[in-house]
């Protein structure tokens, strides 16, 4: 999961500092896919404000606490999320190389982000046929250990085939 893509989408909805990121990643058990320590979480917001995606909105300083800076996105940092998003779509190698553009999808078009989900099923489509192709060349000839991992091998890339035909289903009936 992306982790800069995260940060962007949470942002959108509204200005936070780094911890409330942290505690959403948490709440979300998206922290159960990719850990996150403080390290990696300020070196992303750090990025991002380098490239001009977020800004600082406000430096507070309770009592006997660090200070807290709380970030907003800028314009460009929508428009990054955005591409960022069809990107991922658009070199989809499998589902979970898709969750973190997915929990936001709705900061992009449906109608490019549709076609962009037909194709990543074209390509599982076009998987399973070669699958299918080759292993009956060498089904006869194949151990059953063999047997059993060409099996897994199919079964994966079809659970993958179903998750995108319903995210297309969410997708299309988004845009009505």
């Amino acid at each position: 999961m992306s982790l800069q893509v995260f940060i962007l989408g949470v942002l959108c909805a509204g200005n936070h500092h780094p911890y409330d990121i942290k505690k959403m990643f948490k709440r979300k058990n998206i922290d159960e896919i990719q850990k996150i320590n403080d390290g990696t979480l300020y070196y992303n917001f750090d990025a991002l404000l380098k490239k001009g995606y977020i800004e600082k909105i406000e430096v507070t300083r309770d009592e006997n606490r660090p200070q807290k800076t709380t970030y907003g996105i800028t314009d460009a940092g929508r428009q990054a999320l955005e591409q960022e998003i069809y990107t991922k779509f658009k070199n989809f190698t499998d589902v979970e190389s898709l969750y973190s553009a997915a929990l936001f999808i709705k900061h992009a078009d449906p109608n490019k982000l549709a076609f962009l989900i037909e194709e990543g099923i074209e390509k599982l489509q076009g998987k399973i046929q070669h699958h299918d192709e080759i292993w009956v060349t060498i089904r006869d000839e194949s151990p059953p250990i063999i047997h059993l991992i060409q099996e897994h091998t199919l079964s994966r890339i079809k659970l993958e085939l179903d998750w995108l035909e319903k995210l297309l289903v969410h997708v299309k009936n988004a845009k009505q």
